[in-house]
């Protein structure tokens, strides 16, 4: 195992958009991690995300009582022997689609099912930025 420079951890930011996002607990409980689409874009260092809750959802709890969150984007870059990791941590915050409509480019040319652009100021879904504290990457080689 080795760790990622900087710049492998923006390649595979950049060029996944699949991930594992990870809300704190309000009441100390297990954290609540589900799959996300996301968008990352270098130049503003913005990571963002398209998310649709409900005021009665377990995710606008989780979000609401504590925005620190965890992020985790892995890869297998050669077939059954590389596979490279991702660990973000840092605050999400609401946002709005202007401020991050470039890595929101970034997730529609990253994902199969991406929102369409169109629809982006749909009432039920919010955009949502990563404030990005810390990284760290891992790369795994077999042999």
């Amino acid at each position: 195992m080795q760790e990622l420079r900087d710049e492998a951890v923006v390649d595979v930011l950049t060029d996944n958009g699949i991930g594992v996002l990870a809300l704190s607990s309000p009441t100390g409980a297990a954290p609540y991690p589900f799959p996300v689409a996301f968008g990352y874009d270098p130049a503003t260092d913005s990571l963002a995300f398209h998310l649709s809750e409900s005021d009665d959802s377990q995710k606008h709890r989780y979000l609401t009582a504590d925005a620190t969150v965890g992020f985790t984007v892995y890869e297998e870059t050669e077939p059954k022997s590389v596979w490279r990791s991702v660990v973000v941590t840092g605050e999400l915050v609401e946002t709005t689609y202007s401020d991050v409509e470039p890595a929101l480019a970034s997730l529609a040319s990253n994902t199969q099912f991406a929102p369409n652009p169109v629809s982006w100021d749909d009432t039920s879904t919010t955009p949502y930025e990563l404030r990005i504290d810390d990284w760290c990457g891992r790369e795994f080689r077999v042999g």
